[in-house]
């Protein structure tokens, strides 16, 4: 059967399945690195706001570290769970 199927066309097949399989795995990687730049840039700006509230905010500076580690995490979109 497959002698039957000219070279160029398997070759031509082959070519576009590696295309598509190459395209799909940049995207992912690519998917994955603008989270986290996200993720990043989150985390940045809340730590900008934390650091006014440190300034300006009496409550906010007696907060324990934990208390402050919620508001950051909270504040910047991110698990609560990494302050345990």
């Amino acid at each position: 059967m497959w002698a039957l199927i000219p070279n160029w066309i398997k070759i031509a097949a082959v070519a576009i399945a590696s295309v598509t399989l190459l395209s799909i795995a940049s995207f992912q990687i690519g998917k994955r690195e603008g989270r986290s730049a996200a993720q990043i840039e989150a985390a940045k700006e809340a730590l900008y706001r934390i650091t006014n509230l440190e300034k300006n905010n009496a409550s906010f500076r007696n907060l324990t570290d934990r208390g402050r580690c919620l508001v950051f995490m909270r504040d910047s979109s991110l698990p609560d769970s990494a302050c345990d």
